[in-house]
């Protein structure tokens, strides 16, 4: 793993390094049957970057970015461990691997995913003690990431609830479900690294296939 410290999140450079890689946002793709995850990626391949100076940002979107620096503070305070920012997280094993970390240690063995929801999804959380089925992913792709990382936290930040952090750890011994609960589907982190890994190495080469039969 390399870890650039000298990349902000946000900027081109950023845009540039993450370009046609799979980070934490599409790292669901490597848990389900779909090809969806697969075109994306070969979208990005054959054309070049465009940045859009004028890329619309949500409210949702913006409060993350101003409450994120905050969020990091109060959850080193709560671990007992500084958390900095790192722009990305580049696997070398695997080269369309990485993630923009919200939060790692210095010895790079702990991290963080930090979430600033809207109220019903932050009482969501505190209310049933979990993380979020739409953000367990991002999570498992940490461990991917990282062979260092020991420990990992989820966190959702809301300053204005009655309870305004929620802090979850995870280690590679965590069990996690990805299934229903008609159908559950419970492995330890560290089996889904190596599913995802797998998926990651044979979407890999057929990338590179896709690619050559497109050069005609």
């Amino acid at each position: 793993m390399k870890a650039n410290y000298n990349i902000t999140q946000g900027t081109e450079e950023w845009h540039n390094i993450r370009y046609a890689k799979i980070g934490g946002t599409l790292s669901k793709g490597l848990f389900i049957e779909s090809d969806t995850l697969m075109l994306d990626l070969l979208a990005e391949m054959v054309e070049p970057i465009q940045l859009d100076d004028d890329s619309y940002e949500s409210k949702d979107m913006m409060r993350g970015v101003e409450l994120e620096p905050l969020a990091r503070q109060e959850l080193s305070k709560y671990i007992g461990v500084e958390l900095i920012e790192c722009g990305w997280l580049q696997c070398e094993e695997i080269d369309i691997l990485g993630i923009s970390p919200d939060g790692i240690s210095q010895c790079e063995t702990i991290s963080a995913e930090i979430k600033c929801p809207q109220a019903k999804k932050h009482t969501s959380t505190i209310y049933y003690n979990e993380i979020p089925k739409d953000n367990i992913h991002q999570c498992l792709h940490y461990f991917t990431i990282n062979p260092k990382l020991e420990k990992h936290y989820f966190c959702s930040f809301r300053p204005e609830s009655i309870k305004t952090i929620f802090v979850k750890e995870l280690t590679r011994e965590s069990l996690i479900d990805l299934g229903t609960k008609a159908k559950p589907n419970i492995k330890t982190i560290e089996e889904w690294v190596s599913i995802a890994k797998d998926k990651a190495i044979k979407l890999q080469a057929d990338l590179k296939i896709a690619i050559e039969s497109l050069n005609f």
